[in-house]
């Protein structure tokens, strides 16, 4: 191997004169190299910056890219349907929250989805109820005052004129 000079690479003026230029002096498989950051690699090869080397034992070094949330997006979509079609949300929203879950992420939108949606599902339940109770009530009416009477007759039930069926 032949020597660094620094005259023969010329002055860098980041400290880098004692750095082999490309292909000059490159070290060789299971040859210790020093990082341009202070750190030796026990592989032969430069350590980068994040890569692990020079962190505590057991640590590891930055692992790239955050893992994105599975239900996140479909989370959003059943919040917005829990207001509008609550029990279509409602079911939106638990699927979103059960996907949040097996990745062991969070989930708020699904979260407050599945609420809204079981509360505007149980108050429309309870407003179906009472209309329907409310127009059995008036058809029950209706029938009671055309007893007897011949189909097409007009009469009257809570102030509205209605024909017998």
């Amino acid at each position: 191997m032949t020597e660094n000079n620094p005259e023969s690479q010329g002055n860098s003026p980041y400290g880098q004169q004692n750095q082999p230029q490309y292909g000059q002096n490159q070290p060789r498989y299971g040859e210790q190299s020093a990082s341009p950051y202070g750190q030796q690699s026990p592989y032969g090869q430069q350590a980068q910056y994040g890569s692990g080397a020079g962190n505590y034992p057991g640590q590891q070094g930055y692992q790239g890219q955050v893992t994105e949330n599975p239900g996140r997006t479909l989370g959003i979509v059943g919040f917005i349907l829990a207001i509008l079609i609550a029990p279509v949300g409602l079911v939106i929203s638990i699927i979103a929250f059960v996907q949040s879950r097996k990745a062991k992420m969070g989930n708020g939108f699904a979260l407050a989805g599945i609420i809204i949606g079981a509360v505007f599902t149980v108050l429309g339940a309870i407003l179906i109820a009472v209309i329907a109770s409310f127009a059995a009530d008036v058809a029950g009416q209706i029938i009671e005052a055309c007893q007897g009477l011949p189909t097409g007759t007009p009469v009257t039930v809570q102030g509205q004129t209605t024909t017998c069926p």
